[in-house]
């Protein structure tokens, strides 16, 4: 009886640790496709531009277009990434995560 008992809680502990799995998967891929990046920039000047600063970082675009980047959420809504950032609808490590480009800078 004991032995029975042993067996069917190390299926039930396998069980849900692949159930764990599959839920932490889910969520880290739901994450990542949460964003896209959409740069509908036409012509890129080559002078750096800055949309962005935390604590410890200046961020710039590569070129001046932070008029042209959009970030698109997972429920069709788009907007300007510069204003998506000031809104607080998305991180700058959840954008670089999604492709964006920048440049950082201590300060």
């Amino acid at each position: 009886m004991r032995k029975k008992l042993v067996i069917i809680f190390f299926i039930l502990g396998m069980i849900i640790l692949l159930l764990a799995l599959l839920v932490k998967n889910d969520v880290i891929l739901s994450k990542k496709d949460k964003i896209k990046i959409i740069d509908a920039t036409y012509q890129c000047a080559n002078s750096m531009e800055k949309f962005y600063e935390d604590d410890k970082y200046v961020y710039y675009c590569p070129c001046t277009k932070s008029s042209s980047v959009f970030v698109k959420f997972s429920n069709g809504n788009k907007m300007l990434v510069k204003e998506a950032l000031d809104d607080n609808k998305v991180t700058i490590s959840e954008l670089i995560s999604a492709g964006l480009e920048v440049k950082k800078q201590k300060k």
